[in-house]
């Protein structure tokens, strides 16, 4: 029979725990920056949020927290093609949870598409995904202080000192604000390496019928 599942039950899942903590361990491993418990419940919550402040029905902004906490699960067997595994190994957990399929294909779809950058995202609750996934920058995720060895990426996100996802219902404006030391990464460095993720938030907010908006330091970008 299938069941109303909620993000709960989700966070109390074992194979999903060992999963998540895989996947921050791999990147660990390397260097790169967080990837684990904070970045799945900062993006699940920030999916959450944009469809609940657009009035979506209820249970979208639940399958959205649900998808965005689960987003990254395929970092646990590779970054490469990440999206895609974890589309597949969440089938698996959502199907022995008794998720009816209507549920699961949204998840699904969601964590699939989450990467794709030259396609619209196929619903709101993969358009959700995608905000509060891509508009997480901040220093926290930066896994060492020293700035020598960061590469670019790494420097962006360690000047991030504040990142503040905002959504107006009317008029319909979606907009990230950031605050970032200039002493420790240009504002031009945050769009030579996240150029794509602006344009994945765009195409996103406009699945939700909404405008994007970019500030940086104050100032209107986008």
């Amino acid at each position: 029979m299938p069941k109303i599942v909620t993000l709960k039950k989700i966070l109390n899942n074992s194979y999903i725990q060992a999963y998540l903590k895989t996947a921050d361990n791999n990147f660990a491993a390397i260097g790169y920056k967080e990837h684990g418990f904070r970045h799945a419940k900062f993006t699940s919550k920030f999916a959450g949020i944009v469809l609940d402040s657009l009035r979506y029905k209820a249970r979208d902004g639940e399958l959205a927290r649900i998808a965005g906490y689960l987003h990254d699960i395929g970092n646990a067997i590779s970054q490469t093609d990440h999206a895609q595994n974890g589309a597949v190994l969440v089938l698996d957990i959502l199907e022995e949870i008794g998720l009816h399929y209507k549920d699961i294909f949204s998840i699904v779809g969601a964590i699939g598409s989450h990467e794709d950058k030259d396609v619209n995202p196929p619903d709101p609750i993969a358009a959700a995904v995608i905000l509060g996934d891509k508009t997480d920058v901040h220093h926290t995720r930066v896994r060492s202080n020293d700035l020598s060895s960061m590469d670019k990426h790494g420097k962006v996100n360690y000047a991030c000192q504040r990142a503040f996802l905002k959504v107006n219902r009317n008029p319909r404006v979606i907009s990230l604000e950031l605050t970032i030391d200039t002493k420790i990464c240009p504002v031009m460095v945050y769009f030579e390496i996240f150029l794509d993720r602006i344009k994945l938030c765009q195409r996103a907010s406009k699945v939700l019928n909404c405008e994007f908006v970019l500030y940086i330091n104050g100032d209107k970008f986008l």
